[in-house]
């Protein structure tokens, strides 16, 4: 059955006013247009909808039907492409991401807030947890885009870069290398280190810079959360190198940071989603936001 929507919004126009003229100027075609079309649907339906004569226009039984339930359902249809329209405008919708503790904490509170008051119905859920579940959750497709920090080897994500985040010390206000405004990362042999376990993104850079500066560290403690480093930290119990978005506040009491330098390094913030995926509007105005927040659009790697 080959029934249009021009057809129907035509009969429907009719079965509204009892009068093809007035159907007319209401959908905003000709007359004679809006006969042909409720001929074409009463053709198509094999169905008898109007009874015409000189002076008026009345709905057969089958036409009253039709008319009930046509109102109805182009009432809903028109709703539900409005509600598209509004969403493909990116005025609403829902975005799931999934981030590193550290971007959860220092970059979405801002990409939210500007957000938030640019489209007002866009809503979020942000899932912060550890670099390598971020890019498995956005590999199986859990979340629309995630980021992470550190080397993300997926060849079916799209990756763009989006900030350095340099890495500093973070020690005890009373720890003697708080002494100096930057330390070298030689000064760090034979220091106790804490660090984040093997989930975290940016431990394998600093190992690695650890040990091509050839710098002899004992790993004191492991643990899974940036802030449960710092605790370890404040109690006494090591010194930490940290992404500069994980740093304690520089009012803390007990807790400083100091720029590491020969060398200076940073981890990469990296954007990723799926490659055959495409983002929803919401999730693509967000993704947008986010590079012209905090990078640049022409920084982009491909995995």
């Amino acid at each position: 059955m080959n029934v249009g929507l021009r057809q129907l919004r035509a009969f429907l126009a009719v079965a509204k006013h009892g009068s093809f003229s007035r159907a007319a100027k209401e959908v905003s075609v000709s007359q004679s247009a809006v006969s042909f079309s409720v001929q074409q649907l009463e053709r198509e339906l094999e169905l008898r909808l109007l009874d015409r004569t000189t002076r008026q226009v009345r709905l057969t039984a089958v036409g009253e039907v039709l008319a009930a339930s046509g109102t109805r359902l182009l009432g809903e249809l028109d709703a539900l492409l409005r509600e598209l329209k509004d969403t493909g405008e990116r005025r609403r919708g829902k975005v799931t991401l999934a981030c590193v503790p550290s971007v959860a904490r220092g970059l979405m509170p801002a990409c939210v807030a500007h957000c938030t008051k640019k489209w007002p119905e866009i809503s979020f859920s942000i899932e912060d947890i550890a670099a390598k579940e971020v890019v498995a959750r956005v590999t199986r497709g859990d979340v629309e885009f995630g980021l992470s920090g550190g080397e993300i080897e997926a060849t079916e994500l799209h990756i763009e870069s989006l900030t350095q985040d340099p890495f500093v010390l973070a020690c005890r206000r009373d720890n003697a290398l708080a002494r100096s405004k930057a330390v070298a990362w030689a000064k760090l042999s034979d220091h106790r280190l804490v660090m984040l376990n093997n989930t975290s993104g940016s431990r394998p850079q600093i190992l690695n810079t650890l040990a091509n500066a050839g710098v002899r560290v004992q790993i004191a403690l492991e643990l899974a959360q940036p802030s449960s480093v710092l605790a370890m930290v404040e109690a006494g119990l090591g010194i930490a190198v940290i992404p500069t978005l994980v740093a304690p506040i520089k009012s803390h009491p007990e807790l400083t940071t100091r720029r590491l330098i020969r060398p200076s390094v940073s981890r990469t913030i990296f954007l990723v989603r799926r490659r055959d995926r495409s983002l929803s509007p919401a999730a693509s105005a967000v993704w947008t936001a986010l590079l012209e927040l905090f990078g640049s659009a022409e920084r982009r790697l491909k995995a």
